[in-house]
């Protein structure tokens, strides 16, 4: 099997799963609402499912046909951080034990990258022993910002492909083509999601898609050293984190964001990211979160540029 194989094998693996997960999941009570239409549909949940068994087996199989090495340095943590998010969206752990949790999908990186440093494009600072802590903290906080900027019809996993992609595209700048198209495996599995996500969603990812997008990106940024691409990807995130923080993550209190009968959405009285593109624009759920996807693209675009012009100094 050659390695340019796998990002159309995850694309058509993924799109066949992923309704067969719906069903199964809708089928043994796992669903949520979607809050922001007229009508309250059931949506089935935890769909990111569809893309660990999309992408999981085909790395394993591969593994055992090339013994690849590298390949374990990034299917150990996705796959953790993939199964701690399937148990959060059965059985809704407290988000302690989910972050806690999620310090392991770290753990597996720390036996196969060597480099205790990190890249700030500039500049590099040797962290020594404080290496083999940041490096289940990074995977944690990559994890939860992803699950952070969500709850729209196809914003999550939107934002996970542009992000994915973009990165893909500064790894094979650097050079690296084969783990290029590793990352370029998960890429097409989050499109082959996306499609029954989008606008009207069909199923929602859940914990499962959310956490591992995060992992994904988290991992992929630390075995090339380049952290401050993968921080610069997930800005999105960060500026929802910051703005839940000022709020002390009390949203919940508020409930879903209102919606009128033609659709528009109108902000609640808190900040967040969505609250404050909708109190700018009349915006539809469609057309916030294309617009979020444009501010995803637009941060995928500097990290692309930066990593160009790091090869050329």
């Amino acid at each position: 099997m050659n390695v340019i194989f796998l990002p159309i094998i995850s694309l058509i693996t993924t799109m066949i799963l992923t309704p067969i997960v719906g069903k199964f999941n809708k089928k043994h009570g796992m669903f949520g609402i979607d809050l922001h239409k007229k009508e309250r549909f059931e949506i089935p949940e935890a769909g990111g499912a569809a893309i660990l068994l999309g992408t999981i087996p085909i790395f394993i199989l591969f593994y055992l046909i090339t013994f690849d090495i590298s390949i374990l340095m990034f299917i150990l943590p996705v796959t953790i951080i993939g199964i701690i998010g399937f148990i959060d969206d059965v059985y809704n752990i407290p988000q302690y034990i989910k972050t806690l949790a999620c310090l392991l999908g770290g753990v597996p990186l720390l036996f196969f990258v060597q480099n205790s440093s990190l890249n700030f494009i500039l500049f590099k600072i040797d962290i020594n022993n404080l290496f083999y802590l940041a490096i289940p903290i990074g995977i944690t906080a990559a994890s939860n910002l992803t699950n952070i900027l969500a709850g729209f019809n196809g914003e999550e996993m939107g934002l996970g492909f542009i992000s994915s992609l973009s990165l893909s595209i500064c790894i094979l700048l650097i050079g690296d083509i084969k783990t290029s198209i590793y990352l370029l495996t998960f890429t097409m599995a989050f499109l082959a999601f996306l499609i029954y996500n989008k606008f009207p969603a069909k199923i929602f990812p859940g914990d499962t898609g959310t956490l591992i997008v995060g992992a994904v990106i988290a991992s992929f940024s630390i075995i090339k050293n380049i952290e401050i691409i993968g921080a610069i990807l997930l800005f999105p995130q960060i500026i929802e984190f910051l703005f839940k923080s000022i709020r002390k993550f009390s949203s919940k209190k508020y409930g879903p964001t209102m919606v009128d009968e033609e659709g528009i959405l109108h902000p609640q009285n808190f900040i967040s990211v969505a609250n404050l593109l909708t109190s700018h624009f009349k915006l539809t759920e469609k057309k916030l979160v294309l617009l979020i996807w444009f501010i995803g693209a637009f941060f995928g675009i500097i990290a692309i540029i930066l990593t160009y012009f790091l090869m050329l100094t």
